[in-house]
């Protein structure tokens, strides 16, 4: 236990600047939104109804903001109902 804790405590100590925590959520950027656009491409329905949605709001260039929006909000898509959408 107290091995893990000196380990832990290395790691902790460890400096690390804000460039490299930008550039590792850049990284980790990319497959979420790679992510994002194949589930809005499999998704069609989802997507249709956010259109739907901010076509109300947004007329000019709502296809594009609800693909977008589908990408980055595909786990509370995946995870909510589709009569939450509507």
């Amino acid at each position: 236990m107290d091995q893990l804790m000196t380990r832990l405590r290395r790691l902790l100590s460890y400096e690390v600047t804000v460039a490299a925590v930008i550039e590792v959520a850049m990284w980790l950027a990319i497959p979420y939104l790679v992510i994002g656009l194949v589930w809005g491409f499999f998704h069609a329905d989802a997507v249709q109804q956010l259109e739907v949605q901010l076509g109300r709001v947004l007329p000019a260039g709502a296809e594009v903001g609800a693909y977008g929006l589908a990408a980055l909000l595909w786990p509370v898509l995946l995870l909510l109902p589709p009569l939450c959408l509507a």
